[in-house]
């Protein structure tokens, strides 16, 4: 399998790259709601920690992808053949799903920064708590919560359109993402 990107098939770096940032989201995800639906006291605490850290590594992550992109030669675009209504929400849902991993990630470290509280990145870093700004923490709450539950329902969209294309259309859409070409 090639490493780079071409106009017919993603190369590993790309599948890797999507396949582990769909692994912690969803993961973040699962931990976001529990922290905000289930989890008390020292489970909660316990778990709200590496939930932040992840999220930091998250936005690391994501400019990696970034450059990574810029760089390919070409990419693969939507398969031969597809109306362009069903190309352009393709892009649309991926600008999404991109943009909404970068809002709820900073949305989370703003909140926890700004109720002064430092975030702990496995202890290579930290990034010190600030001067605590109620109405700031509280906004990057408010978007932090409701951008996660509209993340996890764009999530469940593509996934399902994923699945459509590979059971139902039978078409090379979800093959080029596990590294089997167009």
């Amino acid at each position: 399998m090639r490493l780079q990107d071409t106009s017919d098939t993603y190369g590993a770096v790309s599948i890797v790259n999507h396949w582990l940032l769909a692994a912690v989201v969803i993961g973040l995800s699962a931990t976001g709601v529990a922290v905000g639906e289930f989890l008390e006291g020292e489970v909660r605490s316990a778990v709200v920690a590496p939930h932040k850290a992840m999220g930091v590594i998250v936005l690391a992550l994501l400019a990696w992808m970034l450059v990574w992109r810029l760089t390919q030669p070409s990419r693969p675009g939507a398969i031969a053949g597809t109306p362009p209504a069903e190309a352009f929400a393709r892009k649309a849902m991926h600008a999404f799903l991109v943009a909404g991993t970068v809002v709820l990630s900073l949305s989370g470290v703003l909140m926890s920064l700004f109720k002064g509280r430092p975030i702990d990145v496995f202890g290579l870093f930290t990034i010190p708590g600030q001067a605590k700004v109620d109405w700031l923490a509280g906004a990057a709450h408010e978007v932090h919560v409701i951008g996660g539950w509209l993340l996890i329902v764009a999530i469940a969209g593509h996934a399902a359109v994923a699945l459509k294309h590979h059971l139902v259309d039978h078409d090379a859409t979800f093959a080029r993402m596990v590294g089997r070409g167009a």
